[in-house]
């Protein structure tokens, strides 16, 4: 199943040097909403970007900023999990036949890794918090209480 998703809005994709030259105006005496509207900037993600700008925290702008500030491993160990390369080394060892795509790139595709971690219910997700009632439930006398029920229970 290959990916089909394509983006609906150019929101987020104005290049850096585009938003530099659009900041560069806004010092020179031009309002922010003007120089968003002539250079067919969002407004708010200009704000944005002119707020980091001014505290000298600009990396990249649009989405990869996003990506960016939430990634866990560097670049560098990143491009150390090489589970699309063993994939490929895995068929290669038990004579597998793979496309031919895999060979020329030395891993396997995009797709195959895709579909993969769906038929095995993996996802790169954030977890989510535990409900009040839960964690509030779980104190030393409940927990107490339950193992003395457990334990009545297994004797009879």
């Amino acid at each position: 199943m290959p990916r089909t998703y394509k983006r609906k809005t150019s929101w987020g994709s104005t290049p850096l040097e585009e938003m530099e030259r659009a900041a560069n105006d806004v010092k020179g005496g031009k309002s922010i909403r003007s120089v968003a509207k002539e250079r067919d900037i969002d407004r708010s993600i200009f704000r944005r970007y002119m707020k980091k700008r001014e505290a000298k925290e600009v990396k990249i702008v649009g989405y990869r900023g996003t990506a960016e500030a939430e990634r866990v491993f560097s670049e560098e160990v990143e491009k150390e999990l090489k589970c699309r390369e063993l994939a490929l080394e895995l068929a290669e060892r038990n004579y597998i036949p793979t496309p031919s795509n895999w060979r020329e790139r030395g891993l396997a595709g995009k797709d195959w890794f895709k579909n993969f971690m769906a038929r095995h219910h993996l996802s790169c997700c954030m977890p989510e918090a535990t409900s009040l009632g839960r964690a509030s439930a779980f104190q030393k006398t409940t927990v107490g209480e339950f193992f003395d029920n457990l334990a009545n229970v297994m004797s009879r």
